[in-house]
């Protein structure tokens, strides 16, 4: 190209934006003027200027950008460039040169070994077969150490992702649970005692995010060893066959001694909202049973677990992963029981979905000494649609239902009686229409006192459930076991309702977050690392600067010296100065 007329051609397109907009800036130029100077129509002319102007305002030079500048000379130092001489002469790769680096606590950039190894005339490594990359002389293999009980020693470390569990300790102290799990029976090993073990489970539960097969990310982390009482965490193999050594009746023991612990008299209504999930096995050889789930809208291969939670506390109360075909309509009598040997008392309210349980074991809860109130779904078919649409519209009421927000809602609703099969007697029916279904719901209870709207409200709250459940699949990773022995997934299920329990304690004093969910808490407050200083007998952590960082030193345990009685040692927290 001439230079004479580089400037007039106009031969790229950013040249063309750049003089049209020079026209009408600089030059004053009309807006159409401008345009036909370099053939633009005036309406891609307009969008121009106003892209120009949100550029400029922006700070951004979109025809000019200053050109960063790097270092003049290099700052590695000759050790360090020795070194990477040293590994290439030994036919390291530069990935392999990095990991060894790496291994030594030196931190330089692959570019950069790659930019000394050219300065020093060495030129790339020939392309080898995968025998001789493998028969290559490779740095040396960084081994996870034998998970052991923690030295009594002064000491500080730090931790990138491990300082969320840490916040929980002194929670555990207060409330009990170290003394709930040494009741319970759980196995031990030679090195490792019951408790050490199941809270390095629970220490990976409380991260969320992965699976136990995945917990190799955090094998060399001190934080998380402190939290359980380790030097660091077991392996993955370790905790896999452990688990496969926990009995129903140890889980069940443990959950006997949760459900007195995570209780509030103040506010339990002795009502329960209850629920199946069925956790689906990924793998072509499986002895497990189809079950539908609800969230594909298929029958699966899958594990039949029970969900029960307290609606008026957040409190997830039982679990039971144990459920097969044949005892599926007995589950509800199970709990029953349950309730019955820890609290000492039966339950006020169950509160469920059609196809539960059968009308013969809802004839059972009426016909206990304690009349057991249930509130679920009758079971809808053509007749008994035919059969409501033949009650006369006077015998139908407008009421109003309160939602979330204060907002509300109308139904039009029809409050009678109707018997059952094997069922002893009459029951309350409410049926439902305008209720944002095509079809009409039928609520049946045995409890002829309470209000209507106070039925359909308590029956719509039973949703509630199934909210705690997408956490559990969404952050404890409840929807992926990695096993189908019933018995290691019902064990996953307990500490997935200890772990949900105890954000749900620490919410409560996390002012504008009590309503959060459990993802959202973690994300917010502890997904952070810390810098641990332990002397003498105080552990203090330090946890690096986060935004909501001051709300969590709220919390009150957060603001104190706690005695852990399981560890020998005190631990305080306080607010880190860097990121």
């Amino acid at each position: 190209m001439d230079p004479n007329t580089f400037f007039s051609a106009m031969t790229t397109p950013t040249h063309k934006r750049y003089e049209a907009l020079r026209a009408f800036y600089h030059e004053k130029l009309s807006a159409k003027d401008a345009a036909l100077k370099v053939g633009y129509s005036p309406q891609y002319f307009k969008k121009l200027r106003t892209e120009f102007s949100q550029q400029i305002r922006e700070g951004t030079n979109p025809f000019f950008p200053l050109q960063k500048t790097g270092p003049k000379k290099r700052t590695t130092n000759a050790q360090s460039i020795e070194l990477i001489v040293a590994y290439r002469k030994q036919n390291y790769s530069i990935n392999d040169i990095k990991v060894a680096l790496d291994a030594e606590g030196i931190k330089i950039s692959i570019d950069t070994i790659d930019q000394i190894l050219k300065d020093e005339g060495f030129a790339p490594l020939p392309k080898r077969t995968r025998q001789e990359r493998f028969s290559a002389a490779i740095p040396k293999k960084i081994d996870a150490p034998r998970s052991i009980s923690r030295e009594m020693q002064d000491e500080d470390f730090n931790t990138e992702i491990g300082a969320g569990p840490l916040v929980f300790l002194p929670l555990l102290e207060d409330l009990g649970i170290i003394d709930a799990i040494k009741k319970s029976g759980f196995p031990g090993t030679s090195e490792i005692n019951d408790v050490q073990t199941v809270l390095s489970f629970l220490a990976i539960k409380l991260m969320g995010g992965l699976r136990w097969s995945y917990d190799t990310k955090w094998n060399l982390d001190r934080a998380l060893g402190l939290f359980a009482g380790l030097n660091v965490l077991p392996k993955a193999t370790t905790l896999s066959t452990y688990s496969y050594r926990i009995t129903r009746d140890q889980n069940r023991n443990l959950l006997l001694h949760l459900s007195s612990i995570f209780r509030n008299d103040s506010m339990e209504e002795g009502e329960f909202n209850l629920d199946f999930k069925a956790i689906p096995h990924w793998g072509d050889v499986s002895v497990l049973e189809r079950n539908w789930s609800g969230s594909r809208s298929k029958v699966i291969k899958s594990l039949l677990s029970l969900i029960v939670e307290d609606p008026s506390t957040g409190y997830l109360s039982y679990t039971d992963a144990e459920i097969k075909h044949s005892n599926q309509n007995d589950a509800i009598l199970d709990f029953v029981d349950f309730w019955k040997t820890g609290r000492g008392r039966s339950p006020k309210m169950l509160i469920f979905d059609s196809k539960f349980t059968t009308y013969g074991n809802l004839n059972k809860l009426n016909q206990s000494t304690e009349n057991i109130k249930f509130l679920t779904i009758r079971r809808r078919s053509d007749n008994l649609i035919k059969e409501a649409l033949k009650i006369p519209s006077e015998k139908w009421q407008k009421v109003s239902i309160e939602r979330t927000k204060g907002k509300y809602h109308k139904v039009t609703l029809h409050d009678g009686r109707c018997t059952l099969r094997h069922y002893l007697g009459e029951v309350r029916q409410i049926i439902l229409t305008d209720h944002g279904r095509s079809k009409p719901t039928f609520l049946i209870t045995n409890d002829f006192d309470i209000n209507k709207k106070e039925i359909v409200k308590k029956y719509a709250g039973r949703w509630m459930v199934e909210k705690e459940i997408a956490e559990q699949i969404a952050f404890f990773n409840l929807n992926n076991p990695s096993s189908s022995i019933v018995v290691k997934v019902d064990f996953d299920l307990t500490l997935s309702l200890l772990a949900h329990n105890l954000y749900r304690i620490l919410g409560q004093y996390l002012p504008g977050f009590t309503q959060c969910n459990v993802s959202t808490v973690n994300r917010k407050f502890l997904e952070n690392g810390a810098w641990i200083k332990i002397e003498g007998d105080t552990a203090v952590v330090h946890l690096k600067k986060k935004t909501h960082l001051p709300i969590l030193f709220e919390v009150p345990w957060m603001r104190k010296h706690t005695f852990l009685s399981w560890h020998g040692l005190k631990i305080c927290y306080m607010p880190g100065t860097t990121t």
